[in-house]
């Protein structure tokens, strides 16, 4: 069979395993941070490019615009339909597969292993069925992960065949493919950091034979590939993902790297058996160093054996040592505040332990009786099997929230994130009662958790409390004064409680905090456009607000855009407000919610007529603007 019919075979053949693997996965609901990520990212509601490319702040796709437009075709082609995104991240995860095996048996065949194509069809096959890449399937969001490994592996694809170009056509094209995807990559997770390294460290270990003797040839191809980092710094500048991510978030260096041992070992331990799969280990707490070193002992006898086997057989080692360099900007020193682990993060690392043993394996049968080789496929067979059952079995747990967060209380009892989502998922359900217990555990462990606060504010207002919710809201801001958006949901409850003028303080306040908080501008401007106290309105102002929100929400909330069309008649511009109003109403449509399309229907007819808006408190409970997106519950991500 010629190379190019036995890599379709392959690309077929991990096509129909993925498919078998991830087939009861598509109807899962959205999870955790797909909700800030995709449903109420409004980035994503286009193709504008000036849009598609500027991703919310401190969410899952702050500074990552490919992963941004990618979930921005998705909603083009199918809304918020889950199964889409799905789709698309099984076709994501296949295609990082195919090009393992393709680089797997292109390395192998250049250094004579025996069956290269069956050893590579091997591993890709255990790998597109592993459990452990269930995460970047089932969490839509975390796509990025296999977006930026796709990216590599093409990174990767794109040295080999430089190294064996014939002309330099060929070379020229291998060298924009490998420059190209890393360019894409960059723009896709930021671990992506290392893939110049990575590239050169594989020419020298497969096809160059030592890093001068790569640089030597192939120097022109490694400066295009570190000029990528440039777009990486200018993606990162204004320090996107900065309330996360970093140094200064109150948790120490030496906090962190002691945690990412116990979560280096446990990624291990899931690659060889992936139970109990966990969606998210929290953030990190307290630990010394005395309980890790066990750990710490295992993950430095892997760094050593990686190394080991690197120097004495090169070809053999660089899966291994790549696997650690792209861990490397994740799970070390660098604090990521709001989570000390995830499986996800071991995705391509995964791709390079089952490749570094494939090729192993390879090379100890090639001389192997006939028998023993059958052995060994009937073994792969049986692996692909098993690994193939327990993925559908995880997919089941993403078809149910609570069985999906009550397996992750269960394996991390004392992370208070993970029994705060839970209550909130329990609230959502319309079950207050089951709720509650797993709140207030989360603030007994976490007793300055502002979010807890928050949830209990939901629960009291549940129940027309409006008093305790204040109070709920009162304390959340005691433990984090700096939250605009608690402050954002204490003015809509004050506004509800008939205390306009308290809200608008609160507004000014969140705005004092963040400027940018969209809902916070919108709500007082509502306020300061339609209130039928003459104190209380100052059109010039409200006007200034709704555009400042308008231009937050990137002209794409109904809520804001109606606004913005009362705030336009206010200062007497009629005719803006009736076009602004008719962007509004399509806006609702096709957000398909009606009760908003009516209302702002009713109030266009007014434009039209030039008459004003008036809003008209009719009682506690009932006077509060609109603020779209924005509600007492908030994500415990």
């Amino acid at each position: 069979m010629t190379s190019s019919r036995s890599g379709a075979a392959a690309a077929l053949l991990l096509a129909g395993l993925g498919w078998l693997a991830y087939a009861n996965a598509f109807d899962a609901p959205f999870v955790f941070d797909d909700g800030v990520a995709i449903e109420r990212n409004l980035q994503i509601r286009t193709l504008s490019p000036g849009v598609v490319l500027s991703p919310p702040r401190d969410t899952p796709v702050a500074g990552r615009p490919v992963v941004n437009a990618t979930l921005a075709l998705n909603h083009a082609l199918g809304g918020l339909d889950p199964r889409g995104y799905r789709v698309a991240n099984l076709a994501f995860h296949v295609a990082c597969a195919w090009l393992l095996f393709e680089l797997l048996r292109r390395s192998l065949r250049a250094h004579g292993v025996a069956s290269p194509d069956a050893v590579a069809l091997a591993a890709a096959s255990v790998f597109v069925v592993h459990p452990l890449a269930s995460e970047c399937i089932g969490y839509v969001s975390q796509r990025s992960e296999t977006l930026m490994a796709l990216c590599l592996l093409l990174v990767l694809l794109g040295v080999a065949r430089c190294a064996g170009a014939a002309s330099h056509r060929e070379r020229r094209n291998a060298c924009a493919l490998a420059i190209g995807a890393c360019a894409v990559g960059m723009g896709t997770k930021e671990s992506m950091a290392v893939a110049p390294l990575v590239a050169w460290l594989y020419d020298a270990s497969c096809w160059s034979g030592s890093l001068r003797e790569a640089w030597r040839r192939r120097r022109g191809l490694y400066l295009g590939l570190a000029a990528t980092w440039l777009l990486l710094l200018a993606l990162h500048a204004g320090a996107p993902r900065g309330r996360s991510v970093g140094f200064g978030h109150g948790v120490s260096v030496a906090t962190y790297l002691a945690h990412q041992m116990q979560m280096l070992v446990t990624y291990l331990a899931r690659a060889v058996w992936p139970h109990p799969l966990v969606l998210d280990y929290g953030w990190p707490l307290p630990l010394a160093w005395g309980d890790v070193l066990p750990e710490a002992a295992l993950v430095l006898l892997w760094i050593a054996l990686a190394g080991l086997l690197w120097w004495r057989r090169p070809a053999l080692g660089f899966p291994l040592v790549a696997g650690l360099l792209v861990l490397a900007p994740s799970s070390s020193f660098v604090p990521i505040a709001t989570e000390v682990g995830a499986e996800r993060r071991f995705y391509l690392p995964l791709a390079g332990l089952i490749a570094c043993a494939a090729a192993c394996a390879g090379v100890a049968l090639g001389a192997a009786p006939r028998a023993v080789r059958r052995a060994a496929v009937a073994g792969v067979a049986l692996v692909v099997a098993v690994f193939a059952l327990v993925t559908r079995a995880r997919n089941h747990d993403y078809a149910s929230p609570e069985t999906l967060w009550r397996g992750v209380v269960a394996a991390r009892p004392g992370q208070p994130r993970a029994l705060l989502t839970l209550g909130q998922l329990l609230r959502e359900q319309g079950r207050p009662d089951e709720a509650e217990p797993w709140i207030q555990a989360a603030l007994r462990i976490h007793p300055s958790y502002a979010l807890a606060e928050v949830q209990l504010a939901g629960l009291a207002q549940d129940r027309g409390d409006l008093a305790g919710a204040e109070r709920h809201l009162r304390r959340a801001l005691d433990l984090d004064p700096r939250d605009g958006e608690i402050r954002t949901n204490l003015g809509e409850l004050l506004a509800r409680s008939g205390r306009v003028e308290e809200a608008v303080a609160e507004w000014r306040a969140a705005l004092s905090a963040d400027a940018s908080l969209a809902y916070a501008a919108n709500n007082l401007a509502w306020v300061l456009a339609t209130h039928p106290d003459a104190r209380l309105r100052d059109g010039v102002e409200a006007l200034a607000l709704a555009r400042s929100a308008a231009l937050e929400t990137h002209a794409l909330d109904a809520g804001v855009l109606d606004t913005l069309a009362a705030a336009e008649a206010e200062n007497g511009d009629f005719a803006a407000a009736v076009a602004t109003a008719s962007r509004a109403l399509r806006r609702a449509e096709a957000d398909g919610d009606a009760a908003l399309a009516r209302a702002i229907a009713a109030r266009s007819e007014e434009y039209r007529q030039g008459r004003k808006v008036r809003w008209l408190p009719s009682g506690a409970g009932s006077a509060a603007p609109r603020a779209p997106g924005v509600s007492i519950v908030r994500s415990g991500a």
